[in-house]
């Protein structure tokens, strides 16, 4: 099954689920969405209810609160809210200070008194709708300006890091190198394998704050015309040591492709993130042997257009377990390459993360 990140327009007919027990009510407020141009569809009890926007994608819910059952429309929206993100306006017939202020706790987008005409239904629809928008719109632009400060933050740790560790780490490399002839001399070899272990383990830290230091610089806030290949080659170096840790190998395969028009420090953190994603799948493996990662670069055709296609495959299994964290850093990943006018998805037949950017040729 393949699912598309980030290609919905703002001009897509919108869904919205109604929930009321009293049909003929139902009937015409679904009614009126359709003649407004909304796609509406109604449930009567809390089951249907919870059911449908668990499987379902809809835009709002218009939620009874009085509602037959053991339920009532405050307590459906208090379940659906710790696991989904989907304004909800409040249908009743009561106004009473009690109500509203379990109302309230939900954080609903509206609250209609019954009756109302189609006119105050239609106006509280839009602007919840809207006001959701506008809402997910700020937490992305947040989101992305975090992340945007972390990696400032990570380039001045990284070069004071490596400002302050590599002057003893050289000290710690000469005595190794010292300690390891003493060693040789009176012949003890137990000596000289510890030593050879110092300047190992050293030469390791030193590699790491290298790559932590080379990837977390920033190329360049504008957009330029850049090698993808190279962007890979530099952030599977980065992830090399964690690579070789784990038992993972990971391959690029590279094609024909011309300079990306982007931000390349952007497209770093997309491939970061992918690749990190398919490291946690390749992780839950139980055997430690045959762990893969395989990036493919190449030159497609779609829809008449030439882009640029990286595919990200991994041996590992779907994570059911996904952190917020994680979560997280695809939606940040998913706004990079919405901003690059590309496409993002994820095919779990292939287990694979596909993401492509527009060829632009420049003047």
């Amino acid at each position: 099954m393949t699912a598309v990140v980030g290609t919905e327009k703002e001009t897509d007919v919108k869904r919205i689920l109604v929930v009321e027990d009293e049909r003929i009510i139902a009937i015409n407020i679904c009614s009126t969405l359709k003649q407004y141009g909304y796609n509406a569809k109604y449930v009567s009890d809390a089951n249907d209810a919870i059911e449908h926007i668990e499987n379902e994608h809809f835009d709002l819910v218009l939620m009874d609160i009085m509602l037959n059952g053991p339920m009532d429309g405050i307590e459906i929206a208090t379940i659906i809210k710790k696991t989904k993100e989907i304004p909800v306006i409040y249908l009743t017939a009561y106004s009473d200070e009690a109500t509203i202020n379990r109302a309230k706790a939900t954080e609903p987008f509206g609250y209609l008194i019954k009756p109302f005409n189609s006119r105050d239904l239609y106006i509280s629809v839009e602007m919840a709708i809207y006001k959701s928008q506008v809402q997910k719109h700020i937490r992305n632009v947040e989101s992305r300006l975090a992340e945007n400060q972390k990696w400032e933050t990570i380039a001045l740790v990284a070069s004071g890091i490596s400002h302050e560790v590599n002057n003893p780490l050289t000290s710690i490399l000469n005595l190794a190198d010292l300690i390891s002839l003493e060693a040789k001399k009176i012949g003890n070899l137990s000596l000289e394998e510890k030593a050879s272990k110092i300047a190992e383990e050293s030469d390791r830290i030193a590699k790491i704050i290298k790559n932590l230091v080379s990837y977390s610089q920033s190329t360049s806030s504008q957009w330029t015309y850049s090698n993808l290949g190279s962007i890979l080659n530099d952030t599977r170096s980065f992830l090399h040591q964690y690579f070789l840790k784990e038992g993972i190998q990971c391959e690029i395969e590279f094609g024909d492709v011309p300079l990306a028009y982007c931000q390349p420090q952007k497209i770093k953190q997309v491939l970061l993130n992918l690749m990190q994603d398919a490291r946690v799948r390749v992780n839950t493996r139980e055997d430690s042997i045959g762990r893969k990662i395989l990036v493919i670069l190449k030159q497609v055709e779609e829809d008449g257009s030439s882009h640029i296609l990286i595919q990200i495959k991994d041996n590992g299994a779907e994570d059911l377990m996904k952190g917020i964290a994680q979560i997280n850093s695809l939606e940040v990943t998913k706004s990079i390459v919405i901003e690059h006018k590309g496409k993002m998805y994820r095919d779990e037949e292939e287990s694979s993360w596909y993401f492509t950017l527009p060829i632009i040729k420049p003047l």
